[in-house]
């Protein structure tokens, strides 16, 4: 059979109480007690009190910018590699962008020019953890007390990685996180905020307070898009049905990547969009709430499985796991390998019934709608083009694991395939 190249974590059971629940009504306050537990209840796990639920990772990160105490219409510094969205986010809410390399073939900052980059009109930096790979918090630390600048932590791809002995997205003055299709805890969209200062988390909650409420007709599609694909990637359904139609299509792109992309295109915002600016239902909590049920579970079953592939092909030379961080500890959210051919390995893995995919996330330098701000990224522009990701999830099985490393084993150099 062939392996899609990602499974939901959401049951059907979670979808079809969703559906349901749409169409229940819960006052005010009973809303407000769903969604106060599920914040407590993810902030518990790690270590804090509360979070508070947006309606996207980005309108977090909005939020926060807002309001922290920062320099007004100072420098705001991000990953190259991210969703485009951040860009907007941050000059929406009065700053200046300015975007940090990564390393080379490394997941992680460059961190010589994120010195380079803090100048005098630094407000803050964002940390942006990718794929489950741990950033060095101990570096990212001291360059923010070197510089007296503070940072957020993006945590949307890494809920249960960590550095030393602490939980990434306990290092900043706040962190972030993305809910969405595919995360370790998916409510279909939303976005969740962690911070130890009640009281910045107070006014914040009360500015969302003021966001309309997600209409009945959005709530639905998107349920629908998520059972759609969770339907495609079931086993059987994926070898008889939806693997033979990514084979078909290759020729033309990967639509499987642009239908489960939620930002199909890339502009320069003069104004934020209405449906960003939605609040967080109870709908959504009580999906939040059966993911965190088995959160635990999942993502040991993810980590073990991703470092026994990493180990078996951390020695492979034609392709390779990039290098991680000392004393991290990586979930492996997503599996990437490093190839000079991306396209040949994609093909010859669909040629072994193996499903991957190349990068979702933007290299902004490279994003035409941003070219007058000048973004310059050859780290990270060379990190999209030679990255692949192959099938990594809490229930990959051991043969299929075992099948990944022996096709792996197979590629050719390009030299044999020449």
């Amino acid at each position: 059979m062939a392996i899609p190249r990602i499974q939901l974590n959401l049951t059907t059971k979670d979808l079809f109480e969703f559906f349901f629940n749409i169409f229940c009504h819960k006052g005010e306050k009973a809303s407000d007690e769903v969604i106060g537990r599920f914040e407590r209840e993810f902030a518990a796990s790690f270590g804090l009190k509360r979070g508070l639920a947006v309606s996207k990772a980005r309108i977090a990160f909005f939020l926060l910018l807002k309001n922290l105490p920062l320099k007004k219409g100072g420098e705001i510094i991000i990953s190259a590699l991210h969703i485009a969205d951040f860009v907007n986010m941050i000059r929406l809410a009065g700053f200046v962008p300015v975007v940090v390399d990564l390393q080379e073939d490394r997941y992680c900052v460059d961190y010589d020019d994120l010195e380079r980059k803090i100048s005098e009109r630094t407000a803050l930096f964002l940390v942006t953890h990718l794929s489950g790979y741990a950033t060095d918090m101990e570096r990212i630390q001291n360059i923010s007390m070197k510089f007296n600048v503070p940072f957020i932590e993006d945590c949307s791809q890494v809920v249960k990685s960590s550095f030393g002995k602490e939980r990434l997205g306990t290092f900043g003055v706040a962190s972030i996180f993305s809910m969405s299709l595919a995360k370790s805890v998916c409510t279909l969209f939303g976005g969740m905020i962690l911070c130890q200062d009640d009281k910045l988390l107070a006014t914040i909650r009360k500015e969302a307070k003021q966001f309309s409420t997600p209409s009945r007709v959005l709530l639905v599609l998107e349920g629908i898009k998520n059972l759609i694909l969770k339907t495609a990637t079931s086993k059987v359904v994926f070898s008889l049905l939806t693997f033979p139609l990514v084979v078909s299509m290759s020729r033309v792109g990967d639509v499987f990547s642009r239908y489960q992309k939620t930002n199909k295109t890339v502009e320069l915002r003069e104004e934020m969009p209405a449906q960003f600016l939605t609040r967080f239902c109870w709908q959504q909590a009580v999906m939040g709430l059966s993911q965190l049920e088995t959160l635990d579970e999942r993502e040991q079953r993810r980590a073990d499985a991703g470092r026994n592939l990493y180990q078996r092909l951390a020695s492979k030379e034609r392709a390779y796991v990039p290098e991680m961080e000392k004393q991290s500890g990586n979930s492996f959210w997503l599996f990437p390998v490093i190839a000079g051919d991306v396209t040949g390995l994609k093909s010859f893995l669909l040629n072994h019934k193996i499903d991957s995919s190349g990068m979702l996330l933007s290299c902004l330098a490279d994003e035409p709608a941003f070219s007058d701000l000048q973004f310059k990224a050859p780290g990270a522009r060379r990190l999209k083009r030679n990255t692949l990701f192959l099938p990594m999830y809490w229930n990959i099985s051991q043969v299929d694991i075992d099948r990944i490393v022996v096709a792996m084993e197979a590629y050719p150099s390009r030299e044999d395939r020449t």
